[in-house]
């Protein structure tokens, strides 16, 4: 558990050190109701930092959706694994938590689903995308990145726009600082080697590229990880 990206993940037993029946809790939900409350973490790929922004911080699946069944089959298996503590079981629970995600992913409404969720399966924005994450200290122009995805600049910038819901310059920029954030976060690293390695010229410059994505200086941000 965390409560940044910067953060290392907490292990779920130490926050519920107290609880006799983990990774699962039975608790009386009133009128005669149980309440299931299943506590767990994912660990995802830097790669996927600007999905996670894409989703809602929270979820509801309301019970008359298809998802509810399915989601509901996968965590009976899921605490069946948890508590048989039989070989591979550690493998067996990770598969299923997959499964879970994605079936959350597939639940989420349109509107929410913006973002990643919708340029991943964008044939022409998948492959521009897929550049920024590999080069991202390349001095990225707009007509560069339209080139990779076969399409003019108005047309890609457009494209663009309407899947990811930022302009692709302005994704390259939070996905700097996404890269940024966790670098500044590793022993040893200096802002200027930093900077140097997403393609700022200068410190400052990086330095008023973090403060309009985070509201903070780097500096600050440094001092507030240690």
């Amino acid at each position: 558990m965390g409560t940044d990206l910067s953060c290392l993940p907490r292990p779920a037993e130490d926050v519920f050190a107290g609880c006799e029946t983990l990774p699962f809790a039975r608790l009386d939900a009133g009128a005669g109701l149980e309440l299931r409350c299943l506590g767990g973490r994912m660990e995802l790929p830097p790669a996927a930092a600007m999905l996670v922004e894409a989703l809602p911080p929270v979820t509801v699946i309301p019970a008359d959706t298809a998802a509810t069944g399915r989601i509901g089959w996968l965590l009976d298996r899921l605490e069946e694994e948890s508590r048989a503590g039989a070989p591979g079981g550690a493998a067996m629970t990770a598969q299923i938590m997959q499964m879970v995600f994605i079936e959350v992913l597939r639940a989420l409404p349109d509107r929410e689903s913006r973002g990643w969720l919708s340029a991943l399966s964008d044939p022409r924005i998948g492959p521009a995308i897929t550049a920024i994450h590999r080069m991202p200290g390349r001095d990225w122009r707009l007509e560069d990145l339209a080139a990779i995805s076969h399409l003019s600049r108005s047309q890609f910038a457009a494209r663009f726009r309407a899947a990811v819901g930022r302009a692709p310059i302005d994704y390259l920029l939070h996905w700097r600082m996404v890269l940024a954030r966790r670098a500044l976060a590793q022993p040893g690293a200096t802002i200027a080697a930093v900077a140097a390695e997403l393609g700022y010229a200068s410190e400052s410059a990086f330095g008023v590229a973090f403060r309009r994505v985070t509201g903070t200086t780097p500096r600050r941000a440094t001092r507030a990880i240690a």
